[in-house]
């Protein structure tokens, strides 16, 4: 039999493996469970399963399979045409997802968190929520970005998506050696991969021990469970274990992945060498495969339940997130409970099939099947089938205009009304309609027109030095330069007040800086979030320098005034402490004839002050608790105050608790920035009230 001259022979296949085609049941039952578990465990423990990195695992290894095919049957690899396929496939659902979710937000999400919500959005959208989230979660400030959102599931579609795109890159190069090189397949695959996996492996470890919260969300820390998922496929590819090995594999594997979320420290481990074990058990349930025998647990993996929720576990990851976290927001509830939940996971499961059967399914393919199930032969229809790049690129074309339209309006509009919040909380605090604390004293409108201000955003709320310290405030010592701040209001020989302390000190800039502006005096900041003075539990590097090195930089520059955060409150109790070695701290200053203002710290609370404000603007006795449960008594510090004489106390409880009921809302302000932090404009009104308590004691700024 001659083959025709223009056809060129099929070549052979470059090596004989163990079949790999077809449907695999128990990878989509696999699929279902991790996802299951994913959303379980979310809704009612609150904890992270592991079940994630199973998910991820899945999608590497069936991609895998089928570029090692390609390759192996001299197949092209065709990137462009697979990158537009899979974002075809992926787009839409997570589309109708997020514009929905957005817009739940607008009405049930308080109204700071709006912004936050837009640009997890767009980071979801364009597949970097994980790298949003990971530069946000290390930020002392930015304590909000890590709360609950309901984008931040999305951080593995993220890397999903980031990864869909990389591994064809790296399978060409596995075929540019096999091709061009004459590489073996799998010793090139090994190469690149392994390469990966080894040092993905290793990098995760590091940073997972270092810096946990940025590794977590770090898209190079988990290459190398995506790397695994490659190599399970060359090893499922190449080794067939005997039927009982298999069916042990299968069972060790679905109790491994079960039981990861219940015995390891997922929230602060991940993902390091702990994710190990929900990476080998899914390895182990794959490598097992279909054993074909009514013990084997893919037996339960391939049952109709089961594999009737694989099909839309995309969809049901994707909806179950915002369910939960719209639903805590909107009944004020810290998590779900047991019917509650069931309710969550039902709803959830409702909508899943609904995106997988109305809009998954009719844009996943690349062929217009209605056309042709209807034998259609109209000239669109034609053009459709017969040009597979039109509806690919079509798809991810409108979903980029269809959701990034609204994202990038809802943007705008966000943009814009912070830009209009941000100027009043500049030039409205302390006025007639946002009188604050002056409200207390009598003073301001009795009935106000206008949304109460906002607090800033976490990254300026203290922000009212802008200045590096210069002339006489410049420090010979560059760690302190670095982090020292100025308000100079008047010349060199004018009173000069040193700030010293951690973030609820810096609270106090918006005061002293107001009393500072209004006398001509001068201030220097030296506060550092989260580094208390004069010694902060478990300190980092740059706070223990600051620190050691603060009190002789003080005593070097001989201010009028130190001022210090003297008391700590407790969140969930009326425990207020003063910290340890703050007595002889302040005597090293009084002692060199320097004055201590001795500030009491404000209530904190369990729950976000500022959201419960805003949700219950038209009843904010619903964020007020009794100043017992949150206050001592009697001032901790006053001891310290009575027997020094140089030191000036400063308690501005009554105007936290009015009345005896601390407040989320006062005086047409939002007190607080989040649970514990009193916001700046709030604080503006305060000054007056700091000025008159250090005057009647004889201080004078």
């Amino acid at each position: 039999m001659s083959t025709s001259p223009n056809v060129p022979p099929k070549k052979k296949p470059l090596g004989t493996y163990l079949e790999t085609r077809g449907f695999r049941p128990e990878v989509q039952g696999l699929r279902a469970l991790a996802v299951l578990l994913v959303v379980m465990y979310h809704v009612w423990f609150g904890k992270v399963s592991g079940g994630v990195d199973v998910f991820l695992l899945v999608s590497a290894f069936l991609l895998s399979l089928s570029n090692l095919r390609k390759i192996n049957e001299h197949k092209p690899l065709n990137l462009i045409k697979y990158w537009l396929h899979v974002f075809q496939r992926l787009m839409p659902t997570a589309g109708v997802v997020l514009l929905l979710t957005l817009l739940a937000s607008y009405f049930i999400m308080p109204a700071s968190r709006f912004a936050a919500m837009v640009a997890d959005a767009k980071a979801s959208l364009l597949y970097y929520q994980n790298w949003h989230l990971a530069f946000s979660a290390v930020d002392y400030y930015q304590q909000n970005a890590t709360l609950k959102t309901p984008f931040q599931h999305f951080w593995s579609l993220s890397m999903q998506g980031q990864i869909f795109f990389l591994w064809p890159i790296l399978f060409a190069i596995v075929a540019l050696l096999v091709r061009k090189f004459r590489f073996n397949l799998m010793g090139s695959a090994l190469m690149v991969f392994g390469t990966v996996f080894v040092a993905s492996l290793t990098w995760s470890v590091i940073s997972t021990q270092t810096q946990q919260a940025f590794a977590y969300f770090d898209t190079r820390a988990r290459l190398w469970e995506f790397a695994a998922g490659t190599l399970i496929a060359m090893g499922s590819m190449l080794w067939k274990a005997p039927r009982v090995l298999r069916i042990v594999m299968g069972w060790v594997g679905v109790v491994g992945l079960v039981s990861a979320g219940m015995v390891l420290p997922v929230e602060t481990g991940f993902p390091g060498y702990l994710a190990l074990w929900p990476i080998v058990s899914g390895a182990l349930v794959m490598l097992a495969g279909n054993t074909e025998s009514r013990f084997g647990v893919d037996r339960i993996l391939m049952s109709r339940p089961l594999l009737w929720v694989g099909e839309s576990a995309y969809a049901l990851y994707l909806v179950h997130w915002p369910l939960l976290i719209l639903y805590m927001v909107f009944t004020n509830k810290p998590h779900a409970g047991v019917v509650d939940g069931a309710l969550i996971i039902g709803v959830a499961v409702g909508l899943a099939w609904v995106l997988h059967r109305f809009v998954e399914q009719p844009l996943r393919g690349s062929r217009d099947s209605k056309a042709r199930k209807k034998g259609a032969s109209s000239r669109r229809s034609r053009f459709a089938t017969n040009n597979p790049w039109v509806r690919p690129i079509a798809t991810v074309l409108a979903c980029l205009a269809l959701i990034g339209g609204p994202i990038a309006a809802a943007q705008a509009y966000v943009t814009n009304r912070d830009a209009r919040m941000e100027q009043l909380a500049e030039t409205g605090a302390g006025t007639a309609d946002f009188p604050g604390a002056l409200a207390l004293e009598g003073q301001g409108s009795s009935s106000y027109k206008y949304p109460p201000i906002p607090a800033a955003d976490p990254l300026s709320q203290y922000a009212d030095f802008n200045e590096q310290c210069t002339d006489f405030l410049a420090s010979s010592d560059p760690q302190l330069q670095a982090g020292c701040e100025q308000s100079v209001n008047g010349p060199e020989d004018a009173p000069l007040t040193a700030v010293v302390g951690a973030s609820h000190t810096g609270q106090s800039l918006a005061m002293i800086g107001k009393i500072a502006e209004d006398a001509g005096s001068n201030v220097v900041d030296y506060h550092l979030g989260g580094c208390r003075f004069p010694d902060e539990p478990n300190a980092d590097e740059e706070c223990a320098y600051l620190n050691s090195h603060v009190v002789d930089e003080i005593l070097s520059k001989q201010p009028d005034n130190v001022l210090l955060m003297t008391t700590v409150t407790d969140p969930a109790s009326n425990n207020e402490t003063v910290p340890e070695g703050m007595d002889a701290a302040i005597r090293q200053f009084t002692d060199a004839g320097i004055n201590v203002i001795a500030l009491r710290d404000n209530p904190r609370s369990t729950q976000n002050m500022y959201d419960c404000a805003q949700l219950n603007e038209r009843n904010p006795q619903e964020c007020s608790s009794r100043v017992e449960d949150k206050m001592a008594a009697v001032n901790p510090s006053q001891e310290i105050i009575d027997s020094n004489p140089r030191v000036f106390g400063v308690d501005l409880t009554d105007y936290y608790c009015p009345d005896g009921q601390c407040q989320a809302l006062i005086g047409n302000i939002y007190m607080y920035l989040d649970d514990n932090h009193i916001s700046k404009s709030y604080g503006k009104t305060l000054a007056p009230m700091m000025r008159q308590q250090l005057e009647e004691q004889g201080l004078v700024l």
